[in-house]
């Protein structure tokens, strides 16, 4: 039976590239739209705090769209073309060895490695963001994994992969640099920075509503969701990145929801599970954060703790 979490735990989405950033932001946005088409009537503050948390989200992602569209330099352009041919010959190759019954060995590494990319779910014909962003995700995995690099071996995929893992450092590296000089850059940070508190505010409410409703399970089944996705992204996508702590083991998959595994449903050591760490705020802690939040408001007005281990009750009108 699968456990399932009582809070969201603590993340800092400040912490995370532009890419994570705006993949979490949509991952967030997708399961509460989800959860709310199931939870009729759902509670009206936490409806209104969604959509305000909406409005900044699709500010930020039309901004960095300006962005990437304003980067799209030569270099760019062609490492880009470059990963694209490389995603399609990953499913090309895996996809014919598959079809090998005279080698069993290939067949078998084969099936194994066509599951670990299918999840991913990448799409050379998605916009850059969010293709590399994903590719980001599965390289990490890949590079972590090493039954995944021993069946890539088996298929004769290791430079590939290896290729493809250094094309999106320098495609992260190039658009970084272009960024920084960027005017487009400060509109990015500003929508950011707009985002966080909304955010923070969201998952808040979430983890009250889901303490003192009278049926916890809908409530219980996002928070597991977004959990699980709050793990992989820690796992894979912010690995050397100052965050602190992987979240628990195991993780999910960009869609969590469609991996096995049932890893990190209760958050790490530094973050989440059932009783937040008392961390938080705009520097130090996370982005669920907040002194004290007042329901009635949602959030606190000034960054500090992570939630009381009972958090307040609130009004569910």
């Amino acid at each position: 039976m699968e456990t399932i979490a009582k809070l969201v735990q603590e993340f800092k989405l400040r912490e995370t590239t532009n890419a994570v950033c705006i993949s979490v932001g949509k991952y967030t946005l997708d399961q509460f739209d989800e959860f709310f088409t199931q939870q009729n009537p759902a509670p009206a503050k936490l409806a209104r705090q969604l959509e305000s948390y909406r409005a900044r989200y699709i500010a930020l992602d039309d901004v960095y769209a300006q962005q990437l569209k304003a980067e799209e330099t030569a270099a760019i352009s062609s490492l880009d073309a470059e990963g694209d041919q490389l995603i399609y010959g990953v499913k090309g190759m895996v996809d014919a060895y598959r079809r090998m019954d005279f080698d069993t060995e290939k067949k078998a590494a084969a099936n194994r490695y066509y599951e670990f990319v299918r999840k991913h779910r990448i799409d050379p014909t998605e916009n850059m963001i969010s293709e590399w962003s994903k590719v980001e995700q599965m390289c990490g995995e890949w590079n972590a994994t090493p039954s995944l690099q021993a069946d890539a071996e088996t298929l004769g995929l290791t430079a590939v992969m290896t290729r493809l893992a250094a094309i999106e450092v320098e495609l992260r590296q190039q658009m970084t640099a272009r960024n920084d000089a960027a005017p487009e850059a400060q509109a990015v940070k500003k929508a950011r920075e707009a985002l966080y508190p909304e955010y923070r505010t969201l998952i808040l409410l979430l983890n009250s509503f889901a303490v003192v409703s009278d049926e916890p399970q809908p409530f219980a089944l996002l928070i597991n969701r977004l959990n699980r996705n709050i793990d992989y992204v820690r796992q894979h996508a912010m690995a050397g990145s100052g965050s602190t702590g992987s979240g628990g083991s195991g993780g999910g998959s960009t869609t969590p929801e469609d991996s096995d595994d049932n890893g990190g449903e209760n958050g790490g050591e530094q973050g989440g599970g059932d009783n937040p760490p008392s961390g938080g705020g705009d520097d130090t802690g996370g982005d669920n954060g907040g002194t004290n939040p007042d329901p009635g408001t949602g959030g606190g007005d000034e960054p500090g703790g992570g939630g009381d281990d009972n958090p307040p009750v609130v009004d569910q009108n």
